[in-house]
């Protein structure tokens, strides 16, 4: 992937960008700033990531229904859901 950069002129506390300096160990502003958009980029990715998995999750949940006492039938029928998930 190309990257472009553009020239920004922004009105930011200096304070803050020598925080973050500090915190991620930067030697410029601009490397500053880059990191923390990273980490910000990153950081919603996990977020889709982790809501994709929670509504799976809960999806499955919703579909098995309550969890038996006895978890041996509970866990064959869950096998064979899986086996004919990845079988087609």
């Amino acid at each position: 992937m190309k990257t472009t950069k553009k020239d920004k002129h922004l009105r930011l506390p200096q304070e803050k960008i020598e925080k973050a300096k500090e915190i991620l160990g930067a030697r410029t502003d601009t490397e500053t700033i880059e990191q923390a958009l990273d980490m910000i980029i990153q950081s919603d990715k996990t977020t889709v990531t982790r809501r994709k998995i929670k509504e799976r999750i809960l999806s499955r949940r919703n579909r098995i229904g309550k969890i038996p006492d006895d978890v041996s039938e509970w866990v064959g029928q869950t096998r064979e859901d899986r086996e004919k998930a990845y079988a087609g």
